[in-house]
């Protein structure tokens, strides 16, 4: 059980042509009050990892829906209220199985499987709400602990006390605003052209594990209404990883997103991870490898 949790949750929290005109363009997140985005993502990962001379493979694909809609507008900051649309995972771990949606009727209630789909079932049409300004950086996010505090109190669950204390590693509000920042804070600081580059730092938490990325945009081309981002990211350890047991990290990722100029709207990304790490549990050293595929799509309702 306790694989299928963490494994859960690293998932959850990394939870984004053609030729083109040589004008620059201003690329920033530009949706108005009242605005509506549906948005998700994709996320398929493969880790492998000795330990003890035994090698353990796990596969993951978790989706998470998002309705996003702007609430307010005002001194350059958005507010913007989030619902929880769908949550899907298909996993096997050196052969244990678990699968559900909840979207779908026929997922298993039983075992693991259930205790997962009752968790996250409850968490669907959860809402929280958080600050943005047009250059993607993320201000406050409140709402989230209510949420999942909200979601388990009305399940039948064994050990609701400390699912809900591995939960709040990914669903602390400062925690939650790094990855947001993560999928929207990428926006250039003036206009640009196909060919000009800018770059971020910004840092994710997995898990509890702090990994610092060193993001390099460039823009591929712009046809008619629709920008092409490409993506180019160093992976490090973050400032706290000792405390986790990573001695050391190392990645990178590579991809593009297509953003729609009007409303800065990411239309579509496919990305790729890898991380190498060693990490130290119970006086050894374990090799830890992992790759993920991750995939987005949104529009403006």
């Amino acid at each position: 059980m306790r694989i299928f949790l963490t494994i859960a949750f690293i998932s959850f929290i990394l939870i984004s042509c053609g030729g083109g005109s040589g004008d620059a363009i201003t690329l920033k997140f530009n949706l108005g009050k009242g605005s509506k985005m549906d948005y998700s993502g994709t996320v398929d990962m493969h880790i492998s990892e000795n330990v003890m001379g035994n090698n353990i493979n796990v596969q993951n694909k978790m989706r998470m829906g998002y309705l996003f809609e702007v609430t307010n507008d005002s001194a350059g900051w958005k507010t913007l209220n989030s619902t929880i649309s769908r949550i899907s995972m298909d996993m096997n771990a050196n052969g244990q199985s678990l699968k559900f949606d909840t979207d779908s009727a026929t997922s298993d209630t039983t075992g693991p499987t259930g205790m997962m789909l009752k968790i996250f079932g409850a968490m669907k049409g959860g809402q929280f709400a958080f600050t943005m300004d047009d250059k993607g950086h993320v201000g406050e996010v409140t709402g989230m602990r209510e949420m999942m505090e909200h979601a388990l109190a009305n399940i039948n669950v064994p050990n609701s006390d400390m699912i809900m204390r591995n939960m709040g590693k990914s669903f602390d509000a400062s925690n939650f605003k790094q990855n947001l920042e993560q999928s929207f804070a990428m926006y250039p600081d003036k206009p640009v052209k196909p060919g000009d580059t800018w770059t971020r730092t910004s840092s994710i938490n997995s898990n509890g594990m702090p990994v610092k990325m060193e993001n390099t945009y460039t823009l591929n081309s712009v046809s008619g209404n629709v920008a092409d981002v490409k993506v180019s990211s160093k992976l490090s350890s973050g400032a706290d990883s000792s405390s986790t047991g990573v001695k050391e990290l190392t990645g990178t990722m590579t991809g593009d997103t297509h953003y729609d100029v009007s409303t800065g709207v990411p239309v579509d990304g496919n990305m790729e991870m890898k991380m190498t790490m060693k990490v130290n549990a119970q006086g050894q050293e374990i090799p830890v490898n992992m790759v993920m595929n991750i995939a987005s799509t949104g529009k403006k309702l």
